[in-house]
């Protein structure tokens, strides 16, 4: 009988073993496959499968907002250092314009340890406020108003791609659950070896059923592969 456990079979090892078993189905669609159900609701399954779950439930966006965070956060405090710099020159005019920047900059808050949320209303609060004629005045006073657009440019693409990313998460989960797709192609994959099985000793069946064998038995030797380099590797953690 044509058994494997699939639990075994990680997510991508189980696309890889489906597509595998379609290829083998595919060499016989034109003769004793021909026009079967199975196939073609394997076909589907494994469709979906690779849609939602190998592809992710989620938008892989995640490094890319992370780093657009870090990026308005050093320019943040590249700004805030460029102005506390500048204090201890009180009797100049770029003294007095960098303290009443950082002012500014204390009335809205600090960002750190904040979420992107908070975070988001802290700095959109100080670009208004920077945006302001008087400050903005300031800020050229001081000749740093190259490195405040830098700052302000750099919280809207980062607001702008946690749309972006919100958006397609959303999207994504409200598809079906990853894990009720898989027990969907595992079911499908069962079917198949349940009626190839009892097939075995029919004609062509045979050398379909050794094929799908096959590639069982690969299935289950790449899981003690991949298990035994896993198990090596966590002495070394």
């Amino acid at each position: 009988m044509l058994r494997i456990s699939f639990g075994k079979l990680s997510t991508k090892g189980l696309g890889d073993f489906a597509r595998h078993v379609l290829t083998a189905l595919g060499l016989r669609k034109e003769t004793i496959l021909k026009d079967s159900p199975l196939v073609t609701d394997l076909e589907e399954k494994n469709g979906r499968y690779t849609k939602v779950v190998i592809k992710k439930i989620y938008s892989d966006l995640g490094d890319a907002v992370g780093e657009a965070d870090l990026l308005r956060d050093r320019l943040y405090r590249g700004v805030r250092r460029i102005l506390n710099g500048l204090l201890p020159f009180k009797g100049t005019a770029k003294g007095k314009a960098a303290a009443t920047l950082l002012a500014v900059f204390e009335e809205v808050g600090d960002i750190e340890g904040l979420s992107y949320g908070d975070e988001n209303t802290v700095l959109d609060k100080l670009v208004e406020k920077l945006s302001s004629e008087e400050n903005t005045a300031l800020i050229a006073e001081v000749g740093i108003t190259d490195e405040v657009a830098a700052m302000k440019k750099a919280q809207e693409d980062f607001k702008t791609l946690k749309d972006v990313q919100a958006d397609a998460d959303s999207s994504l989960r409200q598809m079906s659950s990853a894990s009720s797709i898989r027990h969907e192609l595992e079911d499908s994959l069962r079917n198949i070896f349940a009626y190839i099985s009892g097939m075995r000793n029919v004609g062509e069946w045979s050398d379909l059923y050794y094929d799908l064998n096959q590639l069982i038995k690969e299935a289950n030797q790449s899981n003690r592969e991949n298990k035994d380099e896993k198990d090596e590797k966590l002495p070394d953690k």
